[in-house]
């Protein structure tokens, strides 16, 4: 309650000292005040109020005008007490300030007890909403998260295993092999259970993730072995749909960090530009150290996305529909969503910069150490 923000407006000095020195009295620390309505747009960005202490009558800019302008920069979801401290008695005023968003108002002179009171009570109100508003993100996500999960085992899970049941089928059933059509069906099968395998790990790592019982384990490694291993895990699948794989990682850029996710990150990341990225393309790995960091970039030749898109890419409660690849390959979009996650365990950061059909570019900072350290549940 005392580290609460509060910003006073009034167009009478006086009236603001006295208000200043009370509340400073109460042990609020963090005050702002002014007599120049004009100003209060740029305060609410600066100061971010938690309470207004405002007049009504004022030069320039009523309390009126100021309610309805901070009806455009407040957002809805967004609490805001506003206290109106006026000398205009009329029962047309408090009704007009009221309907302006006014949450009280005591009149001029007022007891100082009872403005304590009223400051008390608002920022509580204040302050438990913001909490009730968080535990509603809170289980907006887990519903999400949820949702994502049953989505993953009641479909994308499912689809490999029938896919390589079918096509093992067609092999039995046929009564004279061709060495062309089985090894052409053996491909499809490997081709199938690798995504399946990726998806089940992809599953498997998100899940610890979620309950919180997964670990930072540092390591020293040298960047250009850990993207050669994961450019030969996805070898074939690069082969298959004749794409180039090239890395310009210097041989001597060395990080301390997690392997297992950073492996994780770089595999589904260029699985991911594989995936979308046409016959004949190419997917390019380069990273440089600069200011204590390591900024990896992976690039692909492939169909890009669209800007509205690229913004949900790393959300579990967006609704984007998961695309084909090139090849018709087909994926949940769970990938994406465990990079996000792991960078933000190794303090780091992600980006995408794509335009469609011109190719995308995923850019990751990652810190060169990181603390050991085990993930807490949320």
């Amino acid at each position: 309650m005392k580290n609460a923000k509060i910003l006073i407006v009034d167009d009478r000095q006086a009236n603001i000292d006295v208000l200043h020195d009370f509340l400073e009295m109460q042990g609020y620390e963090h005050l702002e005040s002014t007599t120049d309505s004009r100003t209060v747009e740029k305060l609410m960005v600066d100061f971010k109020p938690d309470l207004i202490l405002l007049d009504l009558s004022m030069p320039y800019l009523s309390g009126f005008d100021i309610m309805e302008q901070l009806k455009l920069i407040v957002p809805l979801t967004t609490y805001l007490p506003i206290l109106v401290l006026t000398a205009d008695v009329t029962i047309e005023s408090k009704r007009k300030a009221l309907a302006c968003g006014a949450s009280d108002f005591l009149t001029k002179p007022f007891d100082l007890i009872e403005l304590q009171a009223r400051v008390n009570t608002h920022l509580q109100i204040k302050f438990k909403n913001e909490r009730i508003q968080e535990y509603a993100d809170e289980q907006e996500r887990l519903v999400a998260t949820k949702d994502k999960f049953f989505s993953i085992i009641a479909h994308d899970l499912r689809n490999p295993f029938v896919g390589i049941e079918n096509f093992t089928r067609i092999l039995l059933k046929q009564g004279n092999y061709h060495l062309d059509d089985v090894e052409k069906q053996l491909q499809t099968i490997h081709s199938t259970a690798r995504q399946g395998n990726e998806l089940l790990e992809n599953l498997l790592k998100w899940s610890r993730s979620q309950t919180g019982t997964i670990a930072i384990h540092v390591e020293i490694l040298n960047l250009s072995d850990v993207v050669n291993k994961c450019l030969n895990l996805n070898n074939t699948h690069a082969n298959n749909k004749n794409i180039k794989l090239l890395s310009e990682i210097p041989n001597d850029l060395i990080l301390e960090s997690d392997q297992d996710m950073l492996d994780t990150i770089l595999r589904n990341l260029v699985s991911n530009a594989i995936k979308f990225t046409p016959s004949g393309g190419a997917v390019t790995i380069k990273a440089i150290s600069r200011m204590g960091n390591i900024e990896i970039s992976i690039s692909d030749t492939g169909m890009g996305i669209s800007e509205m898109d690229s913004q949900k890419l790393f959300r579990i409660d967006s609704k984007l529909q998961s695309r084909k690849g090139t090849d018709n390959e087909t994926g949940s979009g769970l990938g994406l969503i465990l990079c996000k996650e792991f960078i933000d365990k190794l303090e780091g950061t992600i980006v995408v910069e794509s335009k469609v059909e011109q190719g995308t570019t995923f850019k990751i900072t990652l810190p060169l150490s990181i603390q050991e350290c085990l993930i807490p549940v949320v």
